[in-house]
């Protein structure tokens, strides 16, 4: 009666039941309800049924054979709802995740999917001071039919025919954006992590100015993404979809357009700016500012140098990438129009 009562359960469910659910329903120990779950388990697959029990995480799933499960697919029930997949695939690209990352990303819902996708054996975590260190478990790869549970073989597993951008952290807002398949990778001065990460990837966005440095490192393709100004923004990002093959550029670039209509009118009434660096130069001509000997000083807040107007440039890389650009406009845009009184 007890294997038949955990065989019931594990086909009702549709979910992974953990050994202690299937100890308290038969009555047994966990390692008589793990005996008995693996007997099972051998018994399906002896038969060829078409269906099979697995270990998945501390638990046991009874699903459709791996080998038979394309042709049924559209038959089968959403066992893990839309929501839940969004947030375990970002894990399964970008792990180890910490979790406070994925609610930047996710939103706080996260926590709760985080919860969830525990409790099927999916996921698992590591303490990293106050908040998880996220990865994916021996259960995920059993449950997608991966042969290997290493973050290297998931993520090739996943893309498939995808390439899988490496981007350094100022560029990681922007793979979102574009909806990229990314991880992200400090190229510039690596640990293990990236070294192994380099290995993975099939095109490295980077700084313009260090491909040098980094080719020492990297042999791949790589993409230099200037970003200094929101027309260079657009430019790379239609660069990096169109290298990647995949992401969608559209909807960044109209918001810049947008921006830019709305900044070159105020331009138009604004007074004259004498730039002290190539940088502010490049941002004035892309706000179309006039550009004068004897106009109001403008130079980067890091130049050190004495400017009427000091236009930030080392903002955090967790503010979005055209946030910040849209916040060196307003500087040197607000800067020239209070001049005027």
């Amino acid at each position: 009666m007890a294997k038949a009562a955990i065989e019931a359960a594990l086909f009702a469910s549709g979910r992974t039941i953990s050994l202690k659910e299937l100890a308290d329903l038969s009555g047994l120990s966990l390692e008589q309800a793990e005996a008995l779950a693996e007997e099972l388990a051998g018994e399906y697959a002896a038969r060829q049924s078409g269906l099979e029990i697995r270990r998945i995480g501390d638990g046991y799933s009874m699903q459709v054979r791996y080998a038979l499960a394309g042709r049924i697919i559209s038959f089968a029930p959403k066992e893990i709802a839309a929501p839940l997949i969004r947030t375990l695939a970002i894990i399964a690209y970008r792990q180890p995740i910490k979790q406070s990352h994925l609610v930047e990303i996710r939103g706080n819902k996260s926590y709760d999917h985080v919860r969830e996708l525990e409790k099927r054996g999916l996921v698992s975590y590591e303490k990293c001071g106050h908040t998880k260190l996220l990865s994916t478990t021996r259960g995920f790869a059993d449950y997608f039919g991966i042969v290997s549970d290493s973050p290297q073989d998931i993520r090739k597993a996943l893309l498939r025919d995808r390439k899988l951008v490496g981007v350094t952290p100022m560029y990681e807002s922007l793979a979102l954006r574009l909806g990229l398949d990314y991880v992200v990778v400090n190229a510039y001065q690596p640990e293990a992590v990236d070294l192994e990460r380099l290995k993975e990837i099939d095109l490295l966005v980077l700084a313009p100015g260090y491909r040098e440095r980094v080719g020492k490192i990297y042999s791949g393709p790589m993409l230099e993404a200037g970003v200094r100004t929101p027309s260079q923004l657009k430019v790379s990002a239609e660069r990096i979809c169109l290298e990647a093959g995949a992401g969608d550029v559209e909807p960044l670039a109209a918001e810049i357009d947008s921006l830019l209509s709305r900044f070159r009118q105020r331009a138009a009434a604004s007074r004259p700016v004498h730039p002290l660096t190539s940088m502010i130069e490049e941002l004035a001509q892309d706000l179309h500012l006039k550009i004068e000997e004897g106009g109001l000083t403008a130079a980067p807040d890091s130049a050190e140098r004495e400017a009427e107007i000091q236009v930030p440039v080392h903002q955090s890389y967790d503010m979005d990438i055209l946030e910040r650009i849209v916040q060196r406009c307003e500087k040197i845009l607000n800067g020239a129009a209070a001049s005027e009184r």
